[in-house]
C-alpha cells in the first residue's frame, strides 16, 4: 500500500515496532522522475505526466533488468500486458510531505486486480457485420465522432435565415385579431374577419448531396448539416436529395445516396418556378457530373429560379483543382423581396463567361455560412466578401487528365508536408497509428485534434497518401459499404518514422477515453466488433509496433499469420479500449454469450431469457430503454444464430420491435418488424402459430399506419393478407384454448378494421359467426372468458349500426345486449370478475347502454337505470367516466323523445349534455362530438315552433352558440365535418326566420354549400345539397330575387343525382331506403321551385319524377319529414 512502510517480514509475521529497519526506504520516484524530465528540457504538467506513467505501465521496460543488490528483496517482475487488457490510470503524484514507501512484495501466485477491459476493432475489409463464432467478437455500435467542430455555433450563425422572405405570394394567411376586432366594431357587430399574409417560414430548403464516389466520405457531414438546418426553424420544409450521374452522363436525383437505392428522377424535381426553394449543394466539385458539365448546367438552371449555393468541404487552397471556377470578390443582394436570387458580384478578376450565373461557394464554417445567411435575408451589410463559382448553361465536358508519374513513398510524404497545413500534417501522422476506416479516422481526428474540421481531413484524403481498399467491408442488409482506406506502399513507415511506440499508443488511449465517456449517451453510432474474452483479446500478441506496416484488417493476429502461425484469427487492429462493465451495460449482449449453442428449435436460446427479463423490467418500471435493449439483444442474437434457432429469435425480435413501434412510432421500426416476421415465417419449417401470429400482427399494424397516412387501398390489401395469416395461425394443430382465443380475437379486430375502411358489413357477419362458433366449442361452457363475450357483443353492436334495416338492426342490438350483460354481470362480482381490467368493464357498460338504445323502446328504461346506477355508485366515477355516462343519459332522453315526441325529453337531453361537457378535454375529439349532440338537441327543441318569439329566439341562439363551438373544434377533413356544418347552417337559417337578419341568411347558405363540398360519399352529398336548395329557395322568397330560384332548382337536381348514385351503390337496405327518400324529396322540392317561378310544365315533370322515385321505396318505409308521397301525388293531381 503506497504511503506506508512494509508491515510484514519474510515469514509473514508482523514486524515488531521497536526493531528499526535495516535500511532506509527508497525515496519517492515521482519527484526524481519530474526532475529528470525537466533536466532534459521537457516542461511536463500533470496531464503529460499521467500519460507517461500510463504508457510505462502498458509497454514495460525493454532489455534485461540489472541484477538486484545483495540483500534486497527480489524486484517485482510483471509479464507484458496481453493484448486486450488495460490498467487503470496511474494515481496522481503525491503532494509535498506525503510519506511514501515501496509496496509490499506480492504473495506467490497473486495477481494484481485489474479492471476487465474490452478492445474494439473495426470490421475487417471484406468481412461481415458480425464477428462470427470463430472470432469471439460481437457487433456493437460505437459513438461516432462529429464532423462539424461546433454544430451549435453553426446553427447560431444561420439564425438570420429566419428573417428570409421569398418573392412569391404567401401561401398561408393568419387571422389579424386586432384588425378584425376593429372592423367588426365599425360594422356594428357583424363579424368581418381580416387576414394577413404569413411570410415567415414560407421558403423550402433543398439540401442536395453530390453522390459521387469521392463524396462518400462527406455523408456524415451532410447528415449533421441536415440536423442543423432541420432545427433552425427558418423553413417550411426540408427536402433531402442526392445527385447522381446516370449511365449516359446526365444528372438525376433520388432519395437515396446509392444510385440503385431509390428511383432516379430528372433534375426537374429540383426546380421551383415560384422561387420559394433555397438550394444548397454539398459537393467537392470533382465528380463525374462536374467533369461532364452536367452539374454546371443544373446549377445554372436552379440559379435562375431561386437562391443557390455550393458548400465545398475541401480546403480553399484545393479549390483551383476542382471543376468549378471560383473567383473572390464582393457579393451584393439584388433589389426587392426576391433580391436573394439576383446576386451581383464585384471582382477584380477576369470577366465571367457570357450568360454565366454566380453561385456562392461556402466552406463548412460558421463565419462563411453566417455571411451567406445574412446576405440572403438582407440583414447584413450591403456588400459581403466571399467566393463565387460561375456556371453556364452550355458548359463543355473537361478534357481527359494525363496520368501522373509514380512517386516514391518519401516523395509522396515530402510533397504532402510541403503543401499541407500543419494540422493536416499532424492528422496524417495520427492516422498512421490507427485502422483506416472512415469512422475511425473521424474519431481519431476528433480526439487527437479537436479544433480541426472537415478541411484538414480532406487534405489527407486527397493528398495521394491514401488509396481506397479494393474490398470494402459490407454492413448489414441495406447499409452503405464501410469505407476503408490504406496507405500507399511505404507511406505508413515514412509517416511513422519520427513517431515512437509510446506516441502511437496515445492514439489508442485518447480514442478509448472518448468512446468510454460517450457510450449510451445517444447520437449516431458506427459498427465495430467487441472481443468477448474479458481482459484478453483473441489476438495473443501485443499491438504492432509503430513502424510496422498494417493496413485495414491488420493487427497482431495478421502479423502472426504472416510469421507462419497456423489458424491465426484475422482480427483488425484495435482502435479503442473500454471497460467491460461499460460495454456490457450499454450493449446488453453478455460478452460471454457471444456464440451460444442453441437447443432444438432455438426455444432455449439464452438471448430469449435475457430479452424476457428486460421486457419484464420495462413492464414494471415503464422505462423504454429496457425495451430498446431487448430489441438490440434479440437482433444481435438472431443475426448470429443458425437455423432453426434463428426462426424463434426473429419472431421474438419482431414482436418486441412491434411493441417498441407502438411506443415510439416511426415507419423504420414497423418495416423492421415486418421484415423480421416474414423471415421468421420463411425460416420456420414447422409453421408454428406464434410466428404466423406475429406476421399477421405486423401486417395489421402496417395497415393502420397506411390508413393514417391516407393510403386506403394499400391498407385494405395488407388487412386481407393479415386475415389470411391469422386463418393459418388459427388452423395450426396443437393450439391451447388460451392461445386460440388470443388469435381469434386478433383476427376479429383485423376484420373490424377492414370493415371500417371498406364498409363491407359481411366482414362483421363473418366475425360474429367466428365468435359464436368459438363460444360453442369452449371447453367450460359455464365459465366462458369475459373477453370472448365482450368481443361478441361489440361486434354485434357494430353490425347493428352498419346500415341494416330497422328490424334486423334491433335484433342484432338485442343479441349484443345479451352478450354484454354477461360481461357487466361478471364485473359486478361474478366468478370471472377479475378476468377484465376495470377500464374494460367500464367500457362494457357504455357499450351495453348503446346496445339497449338500439334494441328498441322497450329497452330504454333498462338503459336509463344502468346509467343512473353507475352515476350514483360508490366511489363516484372519475370525471371522464362521469362525462361518458352523462352523454349516454342524454342519448336516452333523445331516444325517448323520438318515441313519445315530448319536448321535455329534449330539454333533459340538452341538460345532460351540458353537464357532461366540462369533464372532457376541449382538445379531444370526443368534446366536439358531444357539442354536436348537445347543439342538435337544442336545435331540434327550437325548431318545434312552440312558445313565444323571444323563447324561440333564445333557444335558437343557444343552439347556434354551441354549434359554433363544435365547428371550431372539428378539423377540416373530419368525417363528421359536413354533418356539423349542416347543423350550424340550419341554426342560422332558423335565427334568420326569427330576426330577419340577412347576415344569418348569407352565412347559413355559405355553410351549407361548404358542407356539400366536404361531403363524404354520394349519400351525404345528397343530404347537404337538399339543404342547400332549401336555403336558396328561402333566400329567393326573402330577398325577392327570382333568379335565386334557378340556383335552388340546380341544387335540387344535383341532390337527386347524388341520391340516385347513392342508391345504386347502397350496400344495405337502410342506405337504399334513405337514398330513395332523398331523391324523391329533392324532385318534389324542385317541383315546388318551378311552381314558385311560374313554370307549371317543368313543375309537373319534377313532381312526376318524384312520384316515380317514391314508388322505388322498399315496402314498409315511410319518410319521417316532409314532403311525403301523399303530398307529391296531391301536387301532381292539381297540376294535371
Amino acid at each position: 500500500m503506497t504511503g506506508a512502510s512494509a508491515r510484514h517480514g519474510p515469514d509473514g509475521r508482523p514486524d515488531r515496532p521497536p526493531v528499526p529497519p535495516r535500511r532506509q526506504a527508497p525515496p519517492d520516484p515521482l519527484p526524481e522522475l519530474v526532475a529528470r524530465l525537466r533536466g532534459a528540457g521537457l516542461d511536463v504538467d500533470a496531464e503529460h505526466l499521467l500519460d507517461a506513467l500510463w504508457l510505462a505501465g502498458r509497454t514495460g521496460r525493454t532489455g534485461r533488468r540489472a541484477p538486484a543488490p545483495a540483500g534486497d528483496p527480489p524486484a517485482r517482475t510483471e509479464p507484458p500486458s496481453p493484448a486486450g487488457t488495460g490498467a487503470r490510470p496511474s494515481p496522481a503524484p503525491p503532494g509535498p510531505g506525503t510519506p511514501t514507501a515501496p509496496p509490499a512484495p506480492p504473495r506467490p501466485g497473486s495477481e494484481p486486480a485489474q479492471e476487465p477491459r474490452v478492445r474494439l476493432h473495426t470490421r475487417p475489409a471484406g468481412g461481415t457485420a458480425d464477428g462470427g463464432p470463430d472470432t469471439g467478437a460481437l457487433p456493437v455500435g460505437v459513438p461516432a465522432a462529429a464532423v462539424l467542430v461546433s454544430p451549435l455555433r453553426l446553427q447560431r450563425a444561420l439564425r438570420p435565415l429566419q428573417a428570409y422572405r421569398t418573392g412569391a405570394a404567401p401561401r398561408r394567411q393568419a387571422l389579424d385579431e386586432g384588425a378584425t376586432a376593429e372592423l367588426t366594431a365599425r360594422a356594428g357587430g357583424l363579424v368581418l374577419p381580416v387576414f394577413r399574409p404569413v411570410t415567415r417560414r414560407d421558403a423550402l430548403l433543398q439540401l442536395v448531396l453530390d453522390a459521387s464516389g469521392s463524396m462518400r466520405v462527406w455523408q456524415r457531414l451532410f447528415d449533421e448539416l441536415r440536423e442543423v438546418f432541420g432545427g433552425l426553424g427558418a423553413f417550411r420544409d426540408l427536402h433531402v436529395r442526392y445527385l447522381h450521374a446516370t449511365e449516359d452522363g446526365r444528372a438525376a436525383v433520388s432519395r437515396s445516396p446509392r444510385r440503385d437505392g431509390a428511383p432516379l428522377h430528372s433534375t426537374d424535381r429540383l426546380v421551383d418556378a415560384t422561387g420559394r426553394r433555397v438550394t444548397l449543394l454539398v459537393s467537392d466539385c470533382a465528380g463525374p457530373l462536374w467533369h461532364s458539365g452536367a452539374a454546371h448546367r443544373t446549377l445554372h438552371r436552379l440559379a435562375g429560379q431561386g437562391p443557390v449555393a455550393v458548400l465545398q468541404p475541401l480546403p480553399q487552397r484545393l479549390w483551383p483543382r476542382t471543376r468549378l471556377h471560383v473567383t473572390f470578390g464582393e457579393l451584393r443582394r439584388g433589389q426587392g423581396v426576391s433580391g436573394a436570387g439576383l446576386l451581383k458580384v464585384v471582382s477584380d478578376g477576369p470577366p465571367p463567361p457570357p450568360g454565366a450565373r454566380p453561385v456562392p461557394v461556402l466552406p463548412p464554417t460558421a463565419a462563411a455560412l453566417g455571411s451567406w445567411a445574412r446576405l440572403l435575408s438582407g440583414t447584413g451589410p450591403a456588400r459581403t466578401p466571399g467566393a463565387v463559382g460561375w456556371v453556364s448553361a452550355g458548359q463543355e465536358p473537361a478534357r481527359p487528365v494525363r496520368a501522373r508519374r509514380t512517386l516514391t513513398p518519401l516523395q509522396l510524404v515530402s510533397r504532402f508536408r510541403s503543401t499541407a497545413s500543419p494540422t493536416a500534417g499532424r492528422l496524417a501522422v495520427c492516422l498512421a497509428a490507427a485502422p483506416l476506416s472512415l469512422p475511425v479516422m473521424q474519431l481519431v481526428q476528433r480526439t487527437m485534434l479537436p479544433a480541426s474540421g472537415p478541411a484538414e481531413l480532406a487534405e489527407v484524403l486527397l493528398s495521394g497518401l491514401l488509396v481506397r481498399a479494393d474490398e470494402p467491408g459490407t454492413g448489414p442488409a441495406g447499409d452503405e459499404p464501410e469505407q476503408w482506406y490504406d496507405f500507399a506502399p511505404g507511406v505508413r513507415q515514412a509517416l511513422l518514422g519520427p513517431l515512437g511506440r509510446d506516441e502511437a499508443m496515445l492514439v489508442l488511449k485518447h480514442c478509448s477515453e472518448y468512446v468510454e465517456q460517450r457510450f449510451g449517451k445517444g447520437g449516431p453510432n458506427f459498427p465495430a466488433l467487441a472481443h468477448a474474452q474479458l481482459g484478453r483479446s483473441t489476438a495473443t500478441g501485443p499491438l504492432p509496433a509503430a513502424g510496422r506496416p498494417g493496413g485495414p484488417g491488420r493487427g497482431a493476429a495478421a502479423d502472426a499469420a504472416d510469421s507462419g502461425e497456423e489458424n491465426a484469427p484475422t482480427v483488425p487492429q484495435p482502435f479503442a479500449e473500454v471497460a467491460a462493465d461499460v460495454l456490457e451495460r450499454f450493449m446488453t449482449v453478455p460478452l460471454h454469450h457471444t456464440s451460444p449453442s442453441p437447443g432444438p428449435g432455438g426455444e432455449d436460446h439464452p438471448a430469449l431469457a435475457a430479452a424476457a427479463a428486460l421486457t419484464r423490467r420495462y413492464e414494471e418500471e415503464g422505462m423504454v430503454q429496457y425495451l430498446m435493449d431487448a430489441v438490440q439483444l434479440l437482433r444481435g442474437a438472431a443475426e448470429n444464430s443458425p437455423a432453426p434457432a434463428d426462426a424463434a429469435l426473429w419472431a421474438r425480435y419482431a414482436r418486441e420491435v412491434l411493441r417498441l413501434w407502438r411506443v415510439q412510432g416511426g415507419r423504420e421500426l414497423l418495416t423492421a418488424a415486418r421484415e423480421a416476421a416474414e423471415r421468421a415465417t420463411a425460416d420456420d419449417a414447422t409453421g408454428r402459430a406464434g410466428h404466423r401470429d406475429i406476421l399477421a400482427a405486423t401486417l395489421h399494424a402496417t395497415a393502420d399506419d397506411r390508413r393514417r397516412r391516407g393510403e386506403r387501398h394499400e391498407a385494405l390489401d395488407l388487412l386481407r393478407r393479415a386475415d389470411r395469416e391469422y386463418a393459418v395461425a388459427c388452423a395450426a394443430p396443437g393450439l391451447g384454448p388460451e392461445q386460440a382465443l388470443r388469435l381469434t380475437l386478433a383476427r376479429v379486430r383485423a376484420l373490424e378494421t377492414q370493415w371500417r375502411l371498406g364498409g363491407d358489413s359481411s366482414l362483421l357477419q363473418a366475425a360474429v359467426g367466428m365468435l359464436e362458433a368459438f363460444t360453442d366449442i369452449w371447453p367450460d361452457q359455464h365459465h366462458r372468458p369475459p373477453a370472448l363475450a365482450l368481443a361478441h357483443g361489440r361486434t354485434l353492436l357494430r353490425l347493428a349500426g352498419a346500415g341494416q334495416a330497422g328490424d334486423q338492426a334491433r335484433a342484432h342490438a338485442r343479441q349484443a345486449a345479451r352478450a354484454l350483460r354477461t360481461v357487466v354481470g361478471a364485473g359486478a362480482g361474478g366468478p370471472d370478475a377479475g378476468a377484465l381490467e376495470p377500464a374494460e368493464r367500464d367500457r362494457a357498460l357504455l357499450d351495453l347502454t348503446d346496445a339497449l338504445l338500439r334494441a328498441g323502446p322497450e329497452h330504454h328504461q333498462e338503459a336509463a337505470d344502468r346509467v343512473e346506477a353507475a352515476l350514483s355508485a360508490t366511489p363516484p366515477p372519475s370525471a371522464r367516466r362521469r362525462s361518458a355516462l352523462l352523454t349516454r343519459a342524454g342519448r336516452v332522453h333523445t331516444a325517448r323523445y323520438e318515441e313519445s315526441g315530448d319536448p321535455v325529453e329534449l330539454v333533459r337531453a340538452a341538460a345532460r349534455f351540458e353537464e357532461a361537457a366540462p369533464g372532457i378535454p376541449r382538445d379531444a375529439p370526443a368534446h366536439a362530438a358531444l357539442l354536436a349532440e348537445w347543439g342538435e338537441a337544442l336545435l331540434r327543441r327550437a325548431l318545434l315552433g312552440d312558445g313565444t318569439r323571444e323563447e324561440r329566439l333564445e333557444r335558437v341562439v343557444a343552439a347556434v352558440r354551441v354549434l359554433r363551438g363544435c365547428r371550431a373544434e372539428t378539423p377540416r377533413g373530419d368525417r363528421a365535418f359536413a354533418r356539423r356544418l349542416v347543423l350550424l347552417g340550419r341554426g342560422l337559417m332558423a335565427r334568420h326566420r326569427l330576426t330577419g337578419d340577412r347576415v344569418d341568411l348569407r352565412e347559413g347558405e355559405h355553410l351549407l354549400g361548404l358542407a356539400a363540398q366536404e361531403a363524404d360519399g354520394p349519400l351525404e352529398s345528397a343530404r347537404c345539397l337538399l339543404e342547400v336548395g332549401q336555403a336558396r329557395f328561402e333566400a329567393a322568397q326573402t330577398l325577392g330575387r327570382p333568379a335565386r330560384l334557378d340556383e335552388a332548382a340546380d341544387a335540387f337536381r344535383a341532390a337527386a343525382d347524388a341520391a340516385r348514385r347513392a342508391r345504386e351503390a347502397a350496400d344495405s337496405e337502410r342506405s337504399a331506403a334513405e337514398s330513395a327518400t332523398l331523391g324523391a324529396q329533392a324532385e318534389h322540392w324542385r317541383g315546388m321551385t318551378y311552381e314558385a317561378a311560374g313554370r307549371p310544365r317543368a313543375a309537373r315533370e319534377a313532381y312526376g319524377a318524384a312520384h316515380r322515385a317514391w314508388r322505388r321505396l322498399p315496402p314498409g318505409t315511410r319518410p319521417t319529414v316532409e314532403p311525403t308521397p301523399r303530398q307529391t301525388a296531391q301536387r301532381l293531381a292539381e297540376l294535371a
